[in-house]
């Protein structure tokens, strides 16, 4: 299914997955703060009816304290079971006081009230109070006849009966609490659990989506450098023939031409080794990538090879009718756009491969000759930095680099534009093999470069000690 879709759609398919999975987090989120916050409000409402449970039982355990103490006391006469009967009394004040805190449900038996509730207690006290004040004053027989009469036993059953319905109330909004609790609880383990296997099933779609992305573009990327490194040796050698060829002509091994078609010759010589320069840039691009290609690192003192690299592009910058030359630096040179350099000496050493070195002077002088105007001149520097770094100048006074065109420099196949391009030649490919060079022995490049002004590129390298 995946592989029949196109890419964009494919692409615009992964964006969707990816934001629903976005969103399902943030949903999943959501919900879990939600039901982290409902179960800390069912926790407390379970707290809350546990204590009111309690707060009604001890009343009830009061109560009774209240009455076996004025019975003891009715029967016995003996002064030490009031003590119990006092401290009953004053319990109930401030444990009424509490039960009034109870939150009654909507719609809850008047029996339930707080108006019955204190009625009742009052009348139970009032029984109390006239059957100890009975025994007092007209003795036992008296106190015994008023406490069968008096109706205490029948209010403190309804004291009770309202007490256990009280109860029984808080009981069943606890349990009605804690069954929501537990609803809530599993409904978010529900919630969860098909929320993560929806986000992992997008998720594993989206992987794999992208695996077949990767893998076809390996595949595609494969083919290409394959179709590029067969075709490329496959060019060389029928190239390296015809050149020969037509280099063994121009000396005049076939005789002699006539100038047109001596000029057809050296057209045809020029051509050819212009696409003998392109076959070998891509040879070498595709061999930095593979990493295939060698290199023969060597400690050098890097002003002979600098120098060296002048002597040897001279011809080149010749046929451009350009004057190229190495710039000693001095202790006064500074430039705005580089910092101040010591000129080299016997002791800067770099450790580098020489041929390679030469490949990127090479790329870097003919780069600045081509983009030069006839008569101008190009100027190579080299000198230390600091302790650790020493770099090399290639700097010109052409057209420079237009600004929009900056960022693709060191891209493959870069051109500032066709009729530059046209004008001077090359591939497109020298600065991008120039930066991997460098970077593989360990450097780094760059260019300053104003419009109309011209262009200076440098590359530094690490500095290295002497072998003894």
């Amino acid at each position: 299914m995946i592989k029949k879709l196109t890419p964009p759609i494919l692409r615009r398919l992964q964006w969707c997955a990816l934001a629903l999975v976005a969103f399902m987090l943030a949903a999943m989120v959501w919900q879990g703060i939600r039901v982290q916050e409902a179960l800390l409000d069912a926790n407390a409402a379970v707290n809350r009816h546990l204590e009111s449970i309690a707060l009604i039982q001890a009343f009830k355990s009061t109560l009774l304290d209240l009455e076996t103490g004025e019975r003891g006391y009715v029967i016995t006469g003996q002064p030490a079971y009031l003590l119990p009967y006092q401290q009953a009394r004053a319990r109930l004040a401030h444990q009424q006081e509490q039960l009034r805190r109870i939150s009654l449900p909507t719609g809850a038996d008047d029996l339930l009230s707080e108006e019955v509730l204190s009625s009742l207690v009052e009348r139970r006290m009032q029984i109390a109070e006239s059957n100890i004040s009975v025994r007092d004053t007209d003795g036992l027989e008296a106190a015994a006849l008023r406490l069968l009469a008096a109706g205490g036993r029948q209010t403190m059953d309804r004291l009770r009966g309202h007490l256990n319905a009280l109860e029984q109330n808080e009981r069943e909004r606890l349990s009605a609490q804690t069954l929501q609790a537990t609803r809530q609880a599993r409904q978010s383990r529900w919630v969860w659990g098909g929320g993560a296997a929806v986000i992992a099933a997008l998720l594993l779609v989206t992987s794999l989506s992208v695996i077949n992305q990767w893998r076809q573009r390996q595949r595609v990327m494969t083919m290409q450098k394959t179709f590029i490194s067969t075709v490329s040796h496959e060019l060389r050698t029928p190239l390296t023939v015809i050149l020969g060829a037509l280099s063994m002509l121009q000396s005049g091994v076939g005789g002699t031409l006539s100038a047109d078609a001596q000029r057809l010759v050296v057209l045809s010589n020029d051509n050819g080794k212009r696409l003998k320069s392109l076959i070998d840039d891509i040879l070498d691009i595709e061999k930095l990538e593979s990493g295939q290609l060698t290199f023969q690192r060597q400690r050098l003192p890097l002003l002979p090879l600098v120098e060296q690299a002048v002597t040897l592009n001279q011809p080149y910058a010749e046929s451009f009718s350009v004057s190229l030359g190495f710039q000693t630096i001095t202790t006064h040179d500074h430039a705005p756009h580089r910092p101040a350099m010591q000129p080299l000496d016997e002791h800067d050493y770099v450790n580098i491969d020489p041929e390679r070195f030469a490949q990127i002077m090479a790329n870097l002088i003919s780069n600045a000759c081509k983009h030069s105007d006839p008569g101008e001149h190009v100027a190579v520097s080299a000198g230390a930095i600091d302790s650790q770094w020493l770099e090399i100048h290639v700097c010109d006074h052409g057209n420079g680099i237009p600004l929009s065109f900056q960022p693709r420099v060191f891209e493959r196949f870069a051109q500032a534009d066709g009729t530059d391009r046209r004008r001077t030649g090359g591939t497109g490919l020298g600065l991008a093999i120039t930066k991997s060079l460098v970077e593989e022995m360990g450097g780094s490049i760059g260019f300053h470069s104003v419009p109309t002004e011209g262009c200076c590129f440098w590359v530094r390298l690490p500095r290295v000690a002497k072998l003894p």
